[in-house]
Parts: C-alpha cells; structure tokens; sequence
C-alpha cells in the first residue's frame, strides 16, 4: 500500500521528470498529509520556488508558474477546501 502512495505522489510531482525529492523526502510529505491530493499540493508547492537563473549573458526562466498551476488542480481535489471567486478557504465543519 505505502509503496503504492509513493509511486504515485512520484507520479503526481513528476518526479522522473523534474527530480527534487529523495524517497525519504516523500515519505515524509505521505506521513506529515496522509491524503495523496494534500501531499501532491504540498510537494507542488515545494517545487513552486523560483529557479530562474540569472547571469551575464545566460537567462533561465523559472519553473514557478507551472508548479502552482499544478499545486492548484490537486488543491481543487483536497475534501474541505472550497473555491470561490475571492479564493480558497477551508470550511468551518472540517476544522473543528
């Protein structure tokens, strides 16, 4: 089962794609937010940092703008948070 949730928390960050997390690292998300859309979000939001680099005559752009699109569609899927026009806010009847 837990072998399961890794593959596919590694699936949902596209950890083959963009490395950033050991096994430990995302065992750690998995423990810290049992719900795999959370820790999917989570993690998206981890990578979300700006990694552009900036030198004398070599520009890369960062990758911020993708990893929060993505944190969004796992936020959109996590029970207790709801989207209206202002933003997200978690409802009152999950927190208590």
């Amino acid at each position: 089962m837990e072998d399961d949730r890794l593959r596919i928390l590694k699936f949902n960050l596209q950890e083959k794609q963009f490395p950033y997390f050991d096994d430990e690292d995302l065992l750690l998300l998995l423990e810290l937010y049992p719900d795999i859309n959370r820790a999917s979000y989570e993690g998206c939001m981890i990578k979300a940092q700006d990694d552009s680099v900036q030198i004398p005559g070599v520009t890369t752009p960062s990758n911020e703008q993708y990893w929060l699109r993505r944190a969004y569609q796992f936020k959109r899927k996590i029970k207790g948070f709801v989207t209206n026009m202002t933003g997200t806010v978690n409802r009152v009847d999950e927190i208590c």
